[in-house]
C-alpha cells in the first residue's frame, strides 16, 4: 500500500500558525491519499493512472487520490489549481462543498463502492466543472443512492454527465433541472424497467443535450406511457437527441410509436430478447444513420438478415453493427434487400456457418466490413465475387481462425485503407498474397504465427504507413530488401527475430524511410543490429529493443541522433562497440532500460553523457559494486523525471543527485532494504513528486531525518512507506514520531504550549477582569488598612513610639469608629457637572439643616494621586454614596469603576447605603445591559429628579434626611420610584 503526503503552507494568520504549532507541532498539511503532477509527457508517464480514469489532454494539473475515508478532510490535499482530478474512496457520502477549495475543476471522477448519499450542495463553488463521472457499482442492479434536491445546483457548464451504479427510481423530480448546459448524459444500470422514468427525469431546459446513453439499465419495454401525473414525455428535449444507447437492456417489446419523438437519430444502440424486428420498423423513429443491434445474451436474438435488412431501408441506415447475433442466412440475395445505402457492416457472432462469401456481391457499396469472432476460416471473398470489384476501404477480421493469406486474396478490394488480420492463426503469405492494394496504410498482423517474411510479401504495398508484426516468431529469415517499397512507413514493429545473427536495416529497407516514427525490434540472443549507410530520418524517432543480447558495431550512424526516446526490454543488453549509448544518442529525451532480474546488469556510466535527457527509468541496475556511482546522473541537468526499480543501492548520497536541478519526479522500487543518507535530496531544488513504492525502512532514528525534510519542503509531494521494527511492517510515518521525539522536543512543545496558553489567558483576562479585579485590589487594600494598619498605628502611637508585641483586645472593648470625613460621596458624569455643581453642592453644603459635607471630584481629590485610588479612598471615607444617573453617566468607564467600588462596598459593610437619582428617564429595557445597576433600581428605592418646580422642595428635604440618617435600615418606602 502506498500512502502519499506533501508539505503545502499558503499565506495564513499568525494565529492559525500558532494553533498548528501547539496541536500537531507542525507548519505544514500532510498528505497520504494524492498525487498532484502537471500536464508532462515525461511526468505523466511515472506517476499517475493507478484509477481507471480517462482524463482528458489540456485539463492538466492533474489528481488522483486513493483510499479515501473521509472525503471533506482528504480532498484537503488536492491543490486548488487542480483541474482534472479522479477520486477512488470508501465514504458513504459526498458532504456540501467537498470540492469549493477546487473552484478551477473541469473534469471530476468521483468512484465510490460505499457512497449512499449525496448532499446537496456537494459540487458547489464547481462553476467550471465541464465532465462530472459518479460510479457507485459496477454490478447490474443500481445501488439505492440518496439523491437530495439542489446536488447539480451551479454547475452551468456542465457538458457531460454520467451516473453509474446507481438506482435513479427515487430520485428527486427536479434533479436535472440545473443543467441546462449538458450535452452528453449516460445513466449507466440505473435499475428501472420503464424507459419512461429515465425520459421524465429530463429537464425541459435541457435543450443542448445531444447524446444521451441508458446502457445496462434492466429496461424491459419500450412504451408511451408519459410520465407520473399524466404528464407526456419532454418531446422537446427528446427530439432533439442524435445519439441514444439503449445497449444492456433486456428488451422485449417496443410499442407501436413509442419511439416517434426521436426523428433526429444520428445513431441508435439497442439490446434484444426474441423481438421481432417489425416492432422497430412500427415503433415511429425517424432516420438513423447508425444502428447498434445486440443480443442481451448469447444467441437470445436471432433475426433474419432480410428483416435486418428491411429496417436498415426504411430508416436509412448506412452504419449496421450486429454484436453476439445468431444468423442462420447470410447470402448475396439476402444483402440485395439493404439497398444501396448501407455504408458500414459489423458483425461480431460466434457462429456464422450458413455466410456465403459472395454476400458483399448484393451491395457493392460497403466500405467498411469488421467479422470479428466470427470462426472464420476463409476470408476468400475476391475468389468468390467472380472478378467483381469491391470498394472496401477498411476490413477489420481479428479473433478468428484464419490460417493462410492466399495469391490475390484482397486483389478486388483496390480502395482498401486498412486491413487487420492479427489475433488469427495465418502461418504464411502466399506469394503476391497482399497484391492489389496500392492505398493501404495500415496493415496489422500482430499475434499470429508467420515465420518468414519474403521478398515480394509486402511489394504491392506502396502507401503503407503502419506495419505490425510484432508476436510472430519470424525463424525461417527476412529476405533483403522486403520493405523496399515502403517509403512512407511511419510505425513498424518486428515480430520475435530468432536464429538471426546479423541483422541489417538498411538492407531490408534498401533506403531508409525518412518518416519513421517508431522501430520495435524483438530479437534472439547474440543478435548483431547494423544499420548501415541510411539517409537521416525527417522525425524524431521511438526506438524499442527486444531481446537477450543486441550489439551493434556502427552506432555512429544517421539514425541513432534522430532518436528521442530509448526503450531497452527487461533481459535486453545493448552495446555500442562496448560504448552503451554515448555519444551516439546524444538528442535521447527518454530512456527506459531494464535488464535481467536474475542477474543485474552493471550501470553505464555513459549515461551522463545524455545532457539532453528528460526522462530515465532504469531496472535491475547493479550499483553496489561501482566505485562512484554517483557520476551515472551527472550532468543531467534536464532530467525531470527518474524511476529507480530495483536497482542494488547499498545507500543512496547527496552526491548522486547533485546535478539533477530540473527533476519534478524521483520514483524509488526496491525490494531489498535501502538506506537514505541524511540530505540526500536537498539538491533537487525542483523536486515536486518523491514516491517510495514497496520500499522497505529500518525502524531507526537515523532515517527521521526524513520527517524533517517533508516538513520543511515547500513543493514536494511524498510517500510515506513501512519500516521493520521487530519483525512487523508499521507505518513509518508514525513509528517514527514515536521512537525519535527527544527529550528537548518535549520540553519545546510543553514549554511552548504553557507560553501560547498564558498569553491567551492575559488577553483574555484583560478583556474581561479588567475592572472587577481592579475593584477587587482597591477593595482588599482598603479593608487591610482600616482593620489592620490604622489599629496598628494607633498602638504604636500608645506605647511610645517602641515596638512591641500587638496585645489581642479584651472581650467587651468598644471598637473604635473609623475617620469618616465626608457625608456623600457623588457619583457623577463630567457632562452633569452644571447640575451638580448648580444645584446640588449649594442645597445641601449652604442651605437647609443640617448642612452635609460632599466628595466632590474637582475638589476633594488628592493632587498627584492616582485617579483609581482617589476613587476608592474617598468612597471608604463617606458614609453614602450618590449616583447622578444619566445615559452619559451609564457609557462613562470611570462612572463605571465608581459604581463598582460603592457596591462592593454595600455589600460588605451594612452601614453603608448608595442612594440613586434618576436625573433623567431611563427604561428598564436600557438598565438591562448593566445587571448590577438594573438589580440594584428592583430591589432598592430611588429618587427621580421632578420636572415640577413644586415637587423639588419634597425632593431636597427627602435626599438631605436620606444622607444624614446614621441608621442602616433600608427606606421603607416601596420598591418603586418615589
Amino acid at each position: 500500500m502506498t500512502f502519499v503526503f506533501w508539505v503545502w503552507r499558503p499565506g495564513v494568520s499568525v494565529c492559525v500558525l500558532l494553533l498548528l504549532y501547539v496541536c500537531d507541532g507542525a507548519e505544514g498539511v500532510i498528505r497520504r491519499h494524492c498525487d498532484c503532477y502537471e500536464e508532462d509527457m515525461y511526468v505523466q508517464k511515472d506517476i499517475g493512472g493507478f484509477i481507471r480514469c480517462s482524463l482528458k489532454p489540456g485539463l492538466g494539473p492533474y489528481a488522483e487520490c486513493t483510499e479515501i475515508t473521509d472525503l471533506r478532510s482528504g480532498l484537503e490535499e488536492v491543490f486548488p489549481d487542480v483541474r482534472s482530478l479522479c477520486i477512488l474512496h470508501s465514504s458513504s457520502s459526498l458532504p456540501a462543498d467537498a470540492f469549493s477549495h477546487i473552484p478551477l475543476l473541469e473534469h471530476l471522477y468521483v468512484d465510490g463502492s460505499h457512497l449512499a448519499k449525496v448532499t446537496s450542495g456537494a459540487f458547489a463553488g464547481l462553476s467550471k466543472l465541464r465532465f462530472l463521472h459518479i460510479l457507485v457499482s459496477s454490478s447490474w442492479g443500481g445501488v439505492n443512492v440518496t439523491l437530495e434536491p439542489g446536488v447539480f445546483q451551479g454547475l452551468s457548464s456542465l457538458e457531460e454527465l454520467t451516473l453509474a451504479g446507481m438506482s435513479l427510481a427515487l430520485a428527486p423530480p427536479a434533479l436535472l433541472d440545473p443543467l441546462v448546459g449538458v450535452r452528453r448524459l449516460r445513466v449507466d444500470r440505473a435499475g428501472v424497467r420503464d424507459l419512461g422514468e429515465l425520459f421524465c427525469l429530463l429537464s425541459p431546459g435541457m435543450e443542448n443535450l445531444e447524446t444521451l446513453e441508458l446502457p445496462g439499465s434492466m429496461v424491459s419495454s419500450i412504451q408511451n406511457g408519459g410520465c407520473s401525473g399524466s404528464n407526456p414525455w419532454p418531446t422537446v428535449v427528446l427530439s432533439r437527441i442524435r445519439i441514444l444507447d439503449l445497449s444492456g437492456n433486456p428488451v422485449r417489446r417496443v410499442e407501436p410509436k413509442s419511439l416517434a419523438v426521436f426523428q433526429n437519430l444520428s445513431s441508435l444502440s439497442l439490446s434484444m430478447v426474441d423481438v421481432w424486428l417489425g416492432q422497430l420498423w412500427g415503433s415511429g423513429m425517424g432516420r438513423v444513420n447508425k444502428l447498434y443491434l445486440s443480443s442481451y445474451a448469447s444467441r437470445q436474438f436471432s433475426p433474419s438478415l432480410s428483416d435486418l435488412c428491411t429496417l436498415v431501408v426504411k430508416h436509412g441506415v448506412e452504419s449496421l453493427d450486429l454484436h453476439l447475433i445468431l444468423i442462420t442466412s447470410f447470402t448475396a440475395e439476402d444483402m440485395k434487400r439493404c439497398g444501396p445505402g448501407l455504408r458500414q457492416l459489423s458483425v461480431t457472432s460466434e457462429d456464422l456457418s450458413g455466410m456465403d462469401l459472395r454476400f458483399w456481391t448484393g451491395t457493392g457499396q460497403i466500405q467498411g466490413l469488421v467479422m470479428v469472432l466470427t470462426k472464420l476460416t476463409n476470408a476468400s471473398f475476391c475468389s468468390a465475387g467472380g472478378g467483381r470489384v469491391w470498394n472496401l476501404t477498411s476490413l477489420i477480421l481479428h479473433d478468428n481462425y484464419l490460417t493462410e493469406i492466399t495469391t490475390d486474396q484482397f486483389s478486388c478490394m483496390p480502395l482498401l485503407e486498412r486491413l487487420d488480420l492479427s489475433r488469427n492463426h495465418i502461418s504464411s503469405l502466399a506469394h503476391r498474397a497482399l497484391q492489389g492494394m496500392p492505398f493501404l496504410r495500415v496493415l496489422d498482423l500482430t499475434h499470429n504465427k508467420i515465420s518468414l517474411l519474403g521478398k515480394d510479401d509486402f511489394e504491392g504495398l506502396p502507401a503503407l504507413e503502419v506495419l505490425l508484426l510484432e508476436g510472430n516468431k519470424i525463424s525461417g529469415g527476412i529476405a533483403h530488401g522486403v520493405f523496399r517499397r515502403q517509403h512512407r512507413l511511419q510505425d513498424l514493429s518486428l515480430g520475435e527475430i530468432d536464429i538471426i545473427y546479423q541483422l541489417y536495416l538498411n538492407m531490408l529497407f534498401l533506403g531508409f524511410p525518412t518518416k519513421l516514427q517508431h522501430l520495435l525490434i524483438d530479437t534472439g540472443p547474440g543478435t548483431y543490429l547494423t544499420v548501415g549507410h541510411v539517409p537521416a530520418p525527417e522525425v524524431p524517432m521511438v526506438l524499442e529493443l527486444r531481446g537477450k543480447m543486441i550489439q551493434s558495431s556502427d552506432c555512429d550512424n544517421n539514425m541513432f541522433p534522430m532518436v528521442r526516446e530509448l526503450k531497452v526490454g527487461e533481459g535486453t543488453k545493448f552495446d555500442c562497440s562496448n560504448d552503451f549509448l554515448a555519444p551516439y544518442f546524444l538528442n535521447l529525451e527518454s530512456f527506459e532500460f531494464s535488464a535481467n532480474p536474475e542477474k543485474f546488469a552493471t550501470p553505464y556510466t555513459t549515461i551522463n553523457q545524455l545532457r539532453k535527457l528528460k526522462r530515465l527509468k532504469l531496472t535491475n541496475l547493479n550499483f553496489s559494486n561501482h566505485t562512484d556511482p554517483s557520476v551515472t546522473f551527472r550532468n543531467l541537468t534536464e532530467l525531470r523525471s527518474l524511476v529507480l526499480i530495483n536497482c542494488r543501492l547499498n545507500f543512496l548520497t547527496r552526491s548522486m543527485f547533485t546535478d539533477l536541478v530540473s527533476l519534478r519526479v524521483l520514483r524509488l522500487y526496491s525490494e531489498s532494504p535501502l538506506i537514505l543518507l541524511e540530505g540526500v535530496f536537498i539538491p533537487l531544488l525542483s523536486l515536486s513528486t518523491l514516491v517510495f513504492d514497496q520500499v522497505d525502512f529500518r525502524c531507526d532514528c537515523s532515517n527521521g531525518w526524513l520527517l524533517d525534510w517533508a516538513d520543511n519542503s515547500r513543493k514536494t509531494q511524498d510517500v510515506a512507506v513501512v519500516c521493520i521494527w521487530h519483525y512487523q511492517r508499521l507505518n513509518f510515518l508514525s513509528t517514527m514520531e514515536r521512537l525519535c521525539q527527544t527529550e528537548d522536543d518535549f520540553l519545546s512543545y510543553v514549554s511552548t504550549t504553557a507560553a501560547v496558553c498564558t498569553l491567551l489567558c492575559l488577553a483574555l483576562g484583560y478583556r474581561f477582569l479588567c475592572w472587577p479585579c481592579v475593584v477587587l485590589f482597591f477593595r482588599l487594600r482598603g479593608w487591610v488598612e482600616r482593620h489592620i494598619g490604622k489599629r496598628w498605628w494607633r498602638r504604636k502611637r500608645r506605647m511610645g513610639g517602641q515596638w512591641e508585641e500587638l496585645i489581642e483586645v479584651e472581650e467587651g472593648e468598644e471598637k473604635e469608629e473609623e475617620e469618616v470625613r465626608y457625608d456623600a460621596f457623588v457619583s457623577f458624569s463630567s457632562r452633569d457637572e452644571a447640575w451638580v455643581l448648580g444645584e446640588m453642592a449649594p442645597m445641601l453644603e449652604e442651605e437647609g439643616e443640617p448642612r452635609l459635607r460632599l466628595c466632590l471630584h474637582h475638589r476633594d481629590f488628592e493632587v498627584g494621586k492616582g485617579i483609581v485610588d482617589n476613587i476608592a479612598e474617598n468612597i471608604y471615607c463617606s458614609r453614602r454614596t450618590v449616583c447622578v444617573l444619566t445615559r452619559r453617566y451609564l457609557r462613562s468607564d470611570w462612572c463605571g469603576l465608581e459604581m463598582r467600588v460603592a457596591t462592593h462596598r454595600l455589600l460588605s459593610e451594612h452601614s453603608h447605603r448608595l442612594i440613586l437619582i434618576f436625573l433623567e428617564h431611563i427604561s428598564p429595557f436600557e438598565l438591562s445591559a448593566f445587571h448590577r445597576l438594573a438589580k440594584l433600581a428592583r430591589t432598592r428605592t430611588y429618587l427621580d429628579w421632578p420636572q415640577d418646580e413644586d415637587e423639588r422642595v419634597t425632593f431636597w428635604e427627602r435626599l438631605r434626611r436620606n444622607i444624614a440618617e446614621r441608621d442602616t435600615d433600608e427606606l421603607h418606602d416601596p420598591p418603586e420610584a418615589s
